[in-house]
């Protein structure tokens, strides 16, 4: 996968010679709507299924000139929301069993698949029935239109990022769930007529009380536009068909959220927002503690390093740090600001983190679990009524010379007040 990353990193010559004019009239639309014959169902008409509405709902809505945007729960590089959900439910009470794709504007569960003696656990490698399969497809081009290349790193974060609204809305009633990598995506692609448009990425499963094995599906579902207008890209393409050789292990008793109330966790995906500036403002210690509470260790065990930059956390020494080690005493302010590409939040903040993975390991699975991390993160700071953003552009090569690694670069996480 290492060819890929070269091929779309940012260096000096690269920033300063590119064009940078992006027509927005021409941007595709973001989202997926099936034909209005197909039935549809609001989720406040189902008590055990409102709390879906936590994994994509809009939250705010600002206006720009004449243009009017709808913020969403879970955060997007460039508000561009690349991320489709199929939802299959099974056993809810007055609920058709079926597959199911979720319009989060419209706050609404499409059924687009009833079930039969069939189910999407089929193409898993363990075929028992689940009560629920959350499924989590991008429509790349709504990524690619503005970001190209590039685009392939802020699927992946995206990706991430919609994984841990996923798992945070189903924190929230106390149910159990595994994040899943490891099911044939390009048969199910191929049944859920994507047409290399839109791919299956990853997925979170919740157990059911049967061990009956389903049949495939008995029938593919209609091909449907995620964008009112499409161009191909064979690097992203080719991309995906790369990452599908791999394997990777079952996630479950995720304990990043275990500390956090009911209350202060809805709060905190009502609130979450990424900002633009800092105040500059210190924060405490016990602050930045509560925040990465069980992060670095999390991210270790999947083979994502994590550094940070202490710009102004009270009691701990200001400087380059490779998760709580000290490496490099001193004000990097003006530095992480430059490798940020000249962002000023990346100095602004209390402290802006960076992940890293070595190489040769896995790349599209380090990649989502970073953005997934990053959710984490904003939930967490948001409860503190502190503030944060994710920043995916920035000088790559510049930034492994200042962490002194090898390591890929993966995103810039900047937080304070």
């Amino acid at each position: 996968m290492q060819i890929y990353h070269d091929q779309t990193d940012i260096n000096q010559k690269k920033y300063f010679n590119q064009a940078n004019f992006i027509d927005y009239r021409t941007q595709p639309r973001a989202y997926k709507k099936y034909p209005h014959f197909y039935q549809r169902f609001n989720l406040d008409d189902y008590e055990e299924l409102k709390f879906i509405k936590n994994i994509g709902k809009i939250t705010d809505t600002k206006t720009y000139g004449k243009e009017k945007v709808d913020l969403r729960a879970n955060p997007s590089a460039g508000g561009l929301y690349p991320c489709e959900l199929y939802i299959q439910i099974r056993a809810v009470k007055g609920f058709i069993s079926g597959i199911y794709h979720y319009e989060p504007l419209e706050n609404n569960l499409t059924l687009i698949h009833e079930l039969s003696n069939d189910g999407v656990e089929f193409y898993f490698k363990e075929k028992e029935q689940k009560k629920f399969v959350f499924l989590i497809s991008n429509a790349y081009f709504r990524t690619v239109w503005k970001y190209e290349k590039r685009a392939i790193r802020y699927l992946l974060l995206d990706t991430g990022h919609f994984l841990s609204s996923i798992f945070s809305a189903l924190k929230l009633e106390n149910i159990e769930c595994e994040i899943d990598f490891n099911f044939d995506k390009s048969a199910l692609n191929e049944e859920f007529s994507f047409d290399n448009f839109e791919s299956f990425y990853t997925s979170i499963t919740v157990k059911s009380e049967k061990s009956i094995e389903p049949k495939k599906l008995r029938s593919p579902i209609i091909n449907v536009c995620a964008c009112d207008y499409q161009l191909k890209e064979i690097f992203v393409e080719n991309f995906y068909k790369d990452c599908l050789k791999d394997e990777f292990e079952k996630i479950s008793n995720i304990n990043l959220l275990n500390d956090l109330s009911t209350e202060n966790l809805q709060n905190a995906i009502n609130n979450r927002r990424s900002i633009r500036a800092f105040n500059n403002e210190s924060i405490l210690e016990k602050d930045f503690l509560f925040i990465t509470k069980n992060i670095f260790e999390f991210a270790n065990k999947f083979g994502i390093e994590i550094y940070f930059v202490n710009n102004n956390i009270k009691e701990i020494k200001k400087g380059l740090y490779k998760n709580v080690t000290l490496l490099k005493e001193g004000d990097f302010r003006d530095k992480i600001t430059l490798l940020g590409l000249n962002q000023k939040l990346c100095g602004q903040s209390a402290f802006t983190l960076i992940f890293s993975s070595k190489a040769n390991h896995n790349y599209f699975y380090s990649y989502i679990l970073t953005g997934f991390i990053s959710q984490i993160l904003y939930l967490r700071t948001t409860t503190l009524n502190l503030s944060c953003s994710g920043i995916g552009a920035y000088f790559d090569d510049e930034t492994k010379e200042f962490l002194d690694t090898k390591n890929n670069i993966f995103y810039l996480f900047a937080i304070g007040k």
